[in-house]
């Protein structure tokens, strides 16, 4: 399946350039892809993460999936990052692919002044690593194309897919289809339900800066059909959710336990959401308080 879906996007890819009628774009295609396709990604180590431009926690990833965004610093970086196209994309995988995949953005900016005004007009709310030494592009030499300058990697951060479909829609579906394959067709099947929640925010009282508690959400299934965590993403690596992966019966309740290691002091305030197969979707829960130094 993913062996197909890389030919499929390979000729969405050439109808996208070959519209301009130069056989030199194709064939530049098919060579990019064809060098691309099954390379290892190299990460840097020590490339530290943000959140709307403030200093955070780096996320771990440990998806079956990822999806690399790099965005250079030549030319206009909010025009080629298109981070209204990714905030449709990102809410959309939150709610489809079943926690199979994780978002990496890498931006090398001008300065940290341009990245922060980008990630605030943007509303562009997801941890994203401020690569200003440009290390990420350094170790893999990227194409210099924007078109080509995301992949979708697999556990071992090879590529499997490259093009960006914030430029060319059309290959959104074909990442779906790669990372979900039959998961897809079932995820549309699947019976909604309803849940009752004892608690959606919970307070932290007398944590310091880099203290940790655990937190602890109940979720009561109300409904007829069994209830499906599907995926619990967290807004900063500092709350770390753990949850049961089994499906979880009528009539009982299930916790979600949530990790806080807090990296400043002053006002916390994070979000947790939990995607699941009830009519919303989405639910959100909050962890807040003041943090001590």
């Amino acid at each position: 399946m993913i062996q197909k879906s890389i030919q499929i996007a390979l000729i969405l890819l050439l109808i996208c350039v070959s519209s301009c009628k130069k056989d030199s774009r194709r064939m530049e295609a098919e060579k990019i892809v064809a060098e691309w396709v099954g390379k290892e990604i190299v990460f840097p180590t020590d490339v530290r993460c943000t959140y709307m431009g403030k200093d955070t926690v780096c996320p771990e990833v440990n998806t079956p999936y990822k999806i690399l965004v790099y965005t250079d610093s030549v030319g206009c970086t909010s025009c080629k990052s298109r981070l209204d196209q990714w905030n449709l994309f990102l809410k959309e995988a939150e709610l489809q692919m079943l926690g199979q995949v994780s978002f990496l953005f890498y931006f090398h900016p001008k300065n940290k002044a341009e990245l922060q005004t980008l990630l605030m007009q943007g509303n562009f709310r997801q941890i994203i690593f401020a690569d200003h030494a440009n290390k990420l592009n350094e170790l893999n030499d990227f194409p210099d194309e924007r078109e080509y300058q995301c992949f979708l990697l697999n556990e071992k951060n090879q590529v499997v897919l490259i093009g960006n479909p914030a430029i060319n829609p059309k290959l959104w579906d074909i990442y779906k289809q790669a990372v979900m394959g039959e998961n897809l067709i079932q995820y549309n099947k699947v019976e909604k339900t309803t849940i009752e929640i004892k608690q959606t925010e919970i307070e932290l009282e007398e944590l310091s800066v880099h203290e940790t508690t655990t937190k602890v959400f109940v979720l009561k299934n109300t409904g007829n059909a069994p209830l499906l965590i599907n995926n619990i993403s967290s807004s900063c690596g500092c709350t770390v959710p753990e949850w049961d992966k089994h499906p979880i019966n009528s009539g009982d309740s299930t916790e979600i336990k949530v990790k806080v290691t807090p990296d400043v002091s002053g006002f916390f305030r994070k979000s947790i959401k939990v995607s699941c197969n009830i009519q919303e979707e989405v639910i959100q829960l909050v962890v807040r308080g003041m943090i001590k130094e």
